[in-house]
């Protein structure tokens, strides 16, 4: 199949206008102008006034918190997570959650993402994912202090349910491990995390870094996060040392780890990172909501991180538009730099598409548009666009109801703006249903 565009936008510094994609068997083959020229037995489908570009991956997500977003506001983030987290007291019922991951799935798939990292409490995200038909690893969620001495023992079941998930899901879904953060999680336990990385591959993602409080906590058990973990029968876990130094001491700070936030760093923790093989993601809405700040993405790209971004959880960040979540990524770094040359419409869109494959570890998949690749691509309506408008910049103002057609493996996900695999507002309904509203 030959897909054609307006514009194909392969993310690797060509543009090719009137551009197409050759695809056979889900993998791209071949970029460029003409093909269906030199391929005149191929199919060709005819996008018309589109950009086709990458699909954009969300590299930290919880979708199983779709049913709380605009629940609670003006909330920092040990009181967000109060008020609205999940534990070992609030539990949430499976069938809610089912349903709140798939529609948390099905919004992302309609604003062009097509592969998400996500820190899931109860794995269900890995099933919704799937059946979504989005590309995707799920982080099943553990919290080693809660565990105490035991934590080893919790870690060996948390690794035991990777396997039975990753059984049931196709190869597109993968299945690892997040131990929440350094406050909520042992040493012990982060090492036990970064052995299983080093040997048995397992994906590894970890919020890191995201307020000063997490800091303030890690030196001296002291601050706000401190005082919570208290409220909550825990005593702080005092490391001595700042987040990032005391997870390179732990041995997790290395490839096939996604850090999100990464908010609070030095200079020496931004190239320790960047020397790590980590991948950071960076999620700005959330971050921005929640009052935590903004992170140094200008610098951590600079010095050669990895970098990609995350819409965080709904409840966090109002709603799953990664158009937005670009946007905002792009105009806060030119805020926090005094300077609108630090990062470009195209610099942003980068880091949506091959900065979030680059993430999770998965560039040698997705990310651009190119031969070898798996044909993971979005199609976005350009057809209002005006003659004298930059074409990183139409792209990036566009919103969800601009998406045409997404598909990974080269499947449909969305054809003509809806999505095949459910009916959204049915979702919709049934889980209003399940909330108790009308």
């Amino acid at each position: 199949m030959i897909y054609r565009a307006a514009y194909v936008l392969p993310m690797n510094d060509c543009v090719f206008k009137n551009g197409e994609v050759l695809v056979r068997d889900g993998i791209i083959h071949e970029v460029g102008e003409g093909l269906s020229k030199s391929h005149p037995d191929e199919p060709v489908v005819n996008l018309g006034k589109c950009a086709l570009l990458p699909g954009f991956v969300n590299a930290h997500s919880h979708v199983e918190y779709t049913s709380s977003r605009n629940t609670v506001d003006a909330l920092n983030l040990w009181d967000w997570i109060d008020a609205v987290g999940f534990n070992r007291n609030r539990r949430p019922e499976p069938e809610t959650c089912r349903l709140s991951a798939l529609l948390g799935a099905a919004e992302l798939a309609m604003s062009g993402v097509t592969c998400v990292g996500d820190s899931s409490f109860t794995g269900l995200s890995a099933e919704a994912l799937d059946f979504v038909g989005l590309r995707g690893i799920t982080y099943l969620e553990v919290f080693g202090q809660s565990a105490g001495d035991d934590y080893a023992r919790l870690f060996n079941r948390v690794v035991d349910k990777t396997c039975e998930i990753q059984a049931e899901r196709s190869v597109r879904i993968k299945v690892g491990i997040s131990p929440h953060s350094v406050y909520t999680s042992n040493r012990g336990l982060l090492e036990l995390c970064a052995q299983a990385c080093e040997e048995r591959d397992i994906p590894v993602s970890i919020h890191l870094a995201e307020t000063q409080a997490e800091i303030d906590y890690c030196l001296n058990g002291s601050g706000f996060i401190a005082e919570w973990r208290r409220r909550l029968g825990y005593e702080p876990m005092v490391a001595g040392m700042k987040p990032t130094v005391y997870l390179h001491a732990t041995g997790l700070l290395r490839p096939r780890v996604c850090l999100a936030h990464c908010v609070w760093l030095t200079s020496s923790e931004i190239e320790l990172i960047a020397g790590s093989g980590a991948g950071v993601a960076h999620c700005p809405r959330s971050n921005a909501y929640l009052g935590v700040g903004v992170a140094p993405v200008v610098e951590l790209i600079s010095a050669g991180a990895q970098v990609g971004l995350g819409t965080d959880s709904a409840g966090s960040s109002m709603r799953l538009d990664f158009f937005e979540e670009i946007r905002f990524a792009l105009g806060f770094q030119r805020a926090r730099a005094e300077d609108a040359s630090v990062m470009a419409a195209k610099d942003a869109l980068r880091t949506a598409t091959l900065g979030g494959a680059r993430a999770l570890g998965l560039d040698d998949q997705i990310g651009t548009l190119e031969s070898g690749k798996r044909a993971d691509m979005v199609a976005i309506d350009i057809s209002d666009v005006l003659p004298a408008e930059n074409i990183w910049l139409a792209v990036l103002s566009r919103s969800p109801s601009d998406v045409r057609f997404v598909y990974v493996d080269g499947a449909e996900v969305v054809k003509d703006g809806l999505l095949t695999s459910l009916d959204v507002n049915a979702l919709k309904t049934e889980l209003r249903g399940r909330l108790g509203v009308g």
